[in-house]
């Protein structure tokens, strides 16, 4: 109580007890993420979209797009000389994990090539908006690379679809005649930064296999 408060409704606080039950515990955690794994990594090929789990920001500005269940998606590579974004799977023995291009992978992990990174949009609060992330624009040269690979253990989503984002330029070339639309859509590749929007489904689905 604070001396002098007029306040007439006061805020109680209560303490309660919960329990942790074997099938909410970490280890049937890890056999759902797992089980996520081996599902989604049959959809993770070449030019298809991934998402992964986010254990760290990208950048501080990143900080307010963060919300529960927060992840990161991709484009997935291709391996030269294969139609694979497997690069490497990680059979280690008795070692508990090993170091690869500064990724840390454990027994049974794959290397999954990573063409695009997409960032969130500053001004889409929702979160849905992304873009190309352009490495050369946000990098440092004095920094080491980053690698463009991703452990499959973190991946939680892949083979889904997102909508582009067309320039408004390009959209009201769209709405034109039919004969000057094709031509104008295949400017895209010239006009900036790409974008891509996530629909509500999919996003509220991602997060749920982020725990």
């Amino acid at each position: 109580m604070v001396e002098g408060c007029t306040r007439t409704k006061q805020t109680f606080w209560t303490e309660d007890e919960f329990t942790v039950t074997a099938s909410s515990g970490i280890r049937n955690r890890d056999v759902r993420v797992a089980e996520i794994v081996v599902r989604e990594l049959e959809k993770a090929k070449p030019d298809k979209w991934g998402c992964v789990q986010a254990r760290e920001l990208w950048s501080p500005e990143e900080e307010r797009q963060v919300r529960p269940g927060h992840f990161w998606l991709l484009k997935f590579g291709k391996v030269p000389g294969s139609n694979s974004c497997v690069e490497k799977k990680f059979e280690l023995g008795t070692r508990k994990y090993e170091e690869y291009k500064g990724v840390r992978f454990g027994n049974g992990d794959c290397a999954l090539v990573v063409d695009v990174w997409l960032h969130r949009v500053d001004e889409d609060a929702s979160g849905l908006t992304f873009e190309e992330w352009d490495p050369s624009a946000d990098t440092d040269a004095s920094e080491a690379p980053v690698a463009m690979i991703v452990n499959s253990s973190e991946l939680r989503a892949a083979g889904f679809d997102l909508r582009e984002v067309l320039p408004l330029q390009l959209e009201a070339a769209a709405r034109g005649a039919r004969r000057t639309r094709g031509a104008a859509l295949k400017q895209i590749h010239g006009m900036g930064t790409r974008r891509y929007v996530l629909s509500v489904d999919n996003d509220n689905e991602f997060r749920s296999r982020c725990e």
